[in-house]
């Protein structure tokens, strides 16, 4: 069957396809980045927003990622991954559209909702429809490459929006190039998609004759997911969302420079998190992966948005190692926990409920809190203390070393 497999689907047609379920990624996350750069210009003003309700133009596009974690599943299962990305894209052209047409705040929520759709579908349809791509041995960099296409459509977002606007003078001009770029997604994911023949997903799993509803460590998956949404409240919430602001503000930074160093940590990230990947394969530490990235996070935030602009430069390139670290040890592990293929849906599901829903808390939160005790007083009172929950977490998840024999 594996040869059949390779002759009809050989790996260069598997990582096109893989290729072209990326590329949708970066733009979903591109879309919801596109937004915190603009906070700055006449985007506030014109929609009608306040400095404490601005940041649901984040938390709305995350909410519905929230909603939509569980259902995609069955969305997934039920359409299959080709249609289920095309949808993805889809919702992102539709809310980019809305979004460079909206006149008030009220218009551009229902935008970010609609745009939101795109994040709730990949952040499940993705890595399930890559697990179904790559062959298992070539899974951990598959994954390792799978778990950047976050930090990759921040980076795009980051640095490419301050420039569109400083030549078009309007921030609608980066959503209609939002919409461009997904229309360009979906005519790829439309051209290149298709399913390859599956391997026997029941060997593996039938191997040492457990009963397959007992070999899902749920209790382990929830603590990573949990860890991870902790994660994402000051990472895509409050870092994410307001970094570049809290540059403009208390650095009196431009709006491209505030992008660029913003976009740093999520640069080297590219580089850091394959990389990380392989390690973590090579030396069975996943969870140690997620507990480092949760705890040093937690001391990088005391200092990360406060007065000292070289402190600034320490945070977001330690960042990164934190960064590479935690994303790459929760995309990594949850397969290992799930163990039966058949479950690594499921998993993903409860990952991308709590990923989605930590970025509308901290989206919604920090903003405001920022605005009533200051950018450094918030983080010390709101994003340490949640990375600290994390890290607990993270040491909560079961190790894997007695257990890897199922997995040899």
């Amino acid at each position: 069957m594996t040869g059949s497999s390779d002759t009809q689907f050989p790996m260069s047609r598997r990582w096109m396809i893989f290729c072209s379920v990326f590329f949708l990624g970066i733009l979903t996350s591109f879309g919801m980045f596109k937004a915190p750069t603009m906070f700055t210009t006449e985007f506030i003003s014109e929609l009608g927003f306040t400095e404490s309700s601005i940041g649901w133009v984040m938390s709305m596009f995350t909410l519905i990622g929230a909603v939509l974690a569980f259902p995609a599943g069955g969305i997934f299962a039920k359409l299959g991954a080709k249609k289920s990305l095309i949808i993805t894209a889809i919702s992102l052209i539709v809310g980019a559209v809305g979004g460079a047409l909206a006149t008030n705040a009220t218009m551009m929520l229902v935008t970010r909702f609609i745009e939101g759709i795109g994040m709730g579908l990949v952040s499940v349809v993705g890595p399930a429809a890559v697990a179904s791509i790559i062959p298992a041995k070539k899974q951990g960099l598959a994954m390792g490459i799978w778990s950047v296409w976050f930090p990759a459509g921040v980076v795009l977002a980051m640095n490419v929006t301050p420039m569109v606007y400083a030549l078009a003078g309007t921030w609608r001009a980066n959503w209609w190039l939002s919409a461009i770029l997904a229309a360009v997604a979906l005519i790829f994911v439309w051209a290149v998609y298709a399913t390859p023949p599956q391997e026997n997903a029941s060997e593996e799993a039938s191997a040492d004759g457990a009963p397959m509803k007992l070999k899902p460590d749920f209790f382990s998956i929830v603590m990573i997911a949990i860890a991870f949404g902790c994660w994402n409240v000051f990472n895509a919430g409050a870092i994410g969302g307001f970094y570049p602001s809290y540059l403009a503000d208390v650095h009196s930074l431009d709006t491209q420079l505030s992008g660029t160093i913003s976009s740093i940590t999520n640069i080297l990230v590219l580089a850091l998190g394959p990389i990380s990947g392989i390690i973590a394969d090579k030396f069975n530490i996943h969870k140690g992966f997620i507990v480092f990235g949760m705890f040093g996070a937690a001391i990088l935030l005391t200092f990360a948005f406060g007065d000292n602009m070289p402190l600034v430069w320490v945070f977001v390139i330690a960042m990164s190692f934190c960064s590479a670290c935690c994303s790459t040890g929760v995309f990594s592990s949850v397969p290992l926990y799930a163990k039966d293929p058949s479950k690594v849906g499921l998993g993903m599901a409860i990952v991308a409920f709590f990923q989605n829903l930590g970025g509308c808390i901290g989206s919604a939160a920090f903003g405001a809190l920022a605005v009533s005790m200051g950018w450094n007083m918030a983080s010390l009172a709101f994003c340490v203390p949640i990375a600290i929950v994390g890290g607990v977490c993270a040491v909560l998840i079961k190790s894997l070393k007695a257990k890897n024999d199922t997995r040899a």
